[in-house]
């Protein structure tokens, strides 16, 4: 099995235009890297949060292109009251944040309290953080406060509620329980899409990747196996 993991435009270590992103941006990129790679059989398709809508978008718009669908710490609406307090935030926060200043206030919206302890303990463990999940570009390349507000302004509008029946991909949901406001929407996302199972991840926050990263890649990898009958096992 291959894994392609890449960076969306607008961040990380992908080109940064200074245009208007929408989420089709988004899905087309996808598109596009496929043809490049010449990936022709049905993938398995994986987003998280923002990239978790992403997936959504893509599988509902090249719906024979996708054999599995997991959505992590997702969410199938994004109100306009919601929106518009990001955007305040962005400017009100991120405008004039260092670096530092970012990594340090991302730990309060991705990890659970008792995580973020651990990070303070844990030294190391601190500085696998600074240079995981592509935070590692907010040291060696910063992103301009522009990057983040093409990348937010994608997602105005955002709302597959009422296609989420149409996706019959087996699916798998997971979330943490301590992601309140992403773990009422996968509940009725849930609900909503027909071959769908979710796994809820007790006193963990949205950043399950990191915060669980194990068990999050253990449980992704039997939803797998079960849907594509391979024999291995494999423990992360």
């Amino acid at each position: 099995m291959t894994v392609v993991a890449f960076d969306n435009r607008g961040e990380g270590k992908s080109s940064r235009p200074n245009d208007p992103y929408t989420i089709d941006t988004f899905v087309e990129d996808i598109k596009d890297l496929l043809e490049y790679l010449d990936i022709q059989e049905q993938i398995h398709l994986c987003g998280f949060s923002n990239g978790s809508a992403i997936a959504q978008a893509f599988v509902l718009k090249y719906p024979a292109l996708v054999k599995t669908l997991i959505l992590l710490g997702t969410a199938s609406y994004l109100s306009d009251i919601e929106f518009e307090q990001q955007l305040k935030v962005l400017e009100g926060t991120f405008k004039n944040a260092t670096p530092e200043d970012i990594i340090q206030l991302t730990l309060s919206s991705m990890f659970s309290l008792s995580f973020r302890k651990k990070l303070k303990r844990d030294k190391e463990l601190f500085e696998l953080y600074k240079n995981d999940m592509g935070l590692i570009t907010q040291l060696k390349d910063p992103p301009r406060y522009q990057d983040y507000v093409n990348q937010w302004k994608a997602f105005k509008g955002f709302d597959t509620r009422e296609l989420l029946h149409t996706i019959t991909q087996p699916t798998l949901i997971m979330v943490g329980s301590k992601d309140q406001g992403n773990l009422r929407d996968s509940k009725a996302m849930h609900e909503k899409i027909p071959n769908s199972i979710i796994e809820v991840l007790e006193d963990i926050g949205h950043g399950i990747i990191i915060e669980a990263a194990e068990k999050t890649n253990n449980i992704m990898w039997n939803f797998l196996k079960e849907r594509l009958n391979l024999k291995t096992s494999m423990q992360i």
